[in-house]
C-alpha cells in the first residue's frame, strides 16, 4: 500500500505546492472547440450537467455526467464542439511533483465536490482571486477528493466496511471498540489493517471526517455552532472548536465568516 501512503503525504503538503492558474464555471448552451495543442499545466474538468467530447494524445475520450477530467502537463489536448447545454468547471494549476491519477475518473463528482465547486464559483465572482487561502484550500480539497476517490479500489475489504460504517454513523458517538465490535474483528487488527491502508489511525480518520461535514455546514451558514457539534458527532461545541482548530488553524466561526463575510 505504499501508493495510499505516498498520497496521505502528498495531500498534506499540496497547499504548500499548488498554484492556481485558472478557475471557470461554464453552463453554456452549446461547448465551443479547443484546437489542438500540448498543454504546460495540470488541465482538471468537472462535468456537472451533459458531457464533453475530447481528442487526448489522439485518442477519442467521452467526459459525462459526474466525471473528472485530469490532464497532465505534456498532454495534448483537442476539445471538439459540442451542440448540447453542458455545466462543467475548468481549473488549471501546477504542482510543484507529479500527481498520479487517472485522466478519466467517473463518478468522480459526488454531493461534496459539487458543494466545493460552488463555493469556489461564489469566491471567484465576489472577490476574482485565486490566491485567496479559503479558494485555494476547496481547490486542493477538489483534488484532495480525487486522490481518496482512486485509492478506494486499492484498500482491503475490512477498512472498505470501516469507512463505509464511519460514514453512515458519523453522527452518533463512535469508538474504536463500537467499529470494531461491528466488524467482528479486535480493535488492535482493525486499527492495524485500517492504517495500512488509509495512513490514518480509525479514530483520526473519523475526527477528519467529521472535520469535513462541519465545514459543509459552516459553508452552508444555515445552523448554529451547537447544531452543526450535535449532528457531526462532537456533542458540544467547545469540543468541535478544539478539534477544529487543531486540524484547520482557524476556529470555526472564523472559517465560517470566509465564505460569509
Amino acid at each position: 500500500m505504499a501508493n495510499v501512503k505516498e498520497n496521505e503525504d502528498f495531500k498534506h503538503n499540496l497547499m504548500m505546492k499548488f498554484t492556481l492558474n485558472y478557475f471557470r464555471y461554464h453552463n453554456e448552451k452549446q461547448v465551443g472547440a479547443i484546437s489542438p495543442s500540448v498543454i504546460s499545466y495540470y488541465d482538471l474538468t468537472l462535468v456537472l450537467e451533459g458531457c464533453l467530447e475530447y481528442k487526448i494524445n489522439n485518442k477519442r475520450v467521452t467526459v459525462k455526467e459526474n466525471a473528472a477530467l485530469l490532464l497532465p502537463p505534456g498532454t495534448k489536448r483537442e476539445r471538439e464542439h459540442t451542440e448540447r447545454a453542458t455545466t462543467y468547471v475548468s481549473f488549471n494549476f501546477t504542482l510543484e511533483e507529479g500527481l498520479d491519477l487517472p485522466i478519466l475518473m467517473e463518478g468522480a463528482v459526488g454531493k461534496d465536490v459539487r458543494m466545493m465547486i460552488y463555493a469556489c464559483n461564489e469566491i471567484n465572482r465576489d472577490h476574482g482571486e485565486y490566491s485567496k487561502n479559503s479558494f485555494l484550500d476547496l481547490t486542493s480539497a477538489i483534488v484532495n477528493s480525487l486522490l481518496a476517490l482512486a485509492n478506494k479500489n486499492k484498500n482491503s475489504a475490512l477498512t472498505e466496511n470501516i469507512l463505509a460504517y464511519i460514514r453512515e454513523n458519523y453522527r452518533h458517538p463512535l469508538t474504536l471498540g463500537n467499529v470494531a465490535k461491528e466488524m467482528n474483528y479486535s480493535a488492535t487488527y482493525c486499527d492495524q489493517v485500517f492504517k495500512k491502508d488509509v495512513g490514518l489511525s480509525i479514530v483520526q480518520y473519523l475526527i477528519d471526517y467529521r472535520i469535513a461535514k462541519a465545514k459543509e455546514f459552516l459553508i452552508e451558514n444555515i445552523i448554529s455552532l451547537k447544531e452543526i457539534a450535535e449532528r457531526t458527532g462532537f456533542g458540544e461545541c467547545n469540543y468541535l472548536s478544539r478539534q477544529f482548530r487543531r486540524r484547520e488553524g482557524i476556529s470555526p466561526l472564523r472559517f465560517r465568516k470566509q465564505f460569509n463575510p
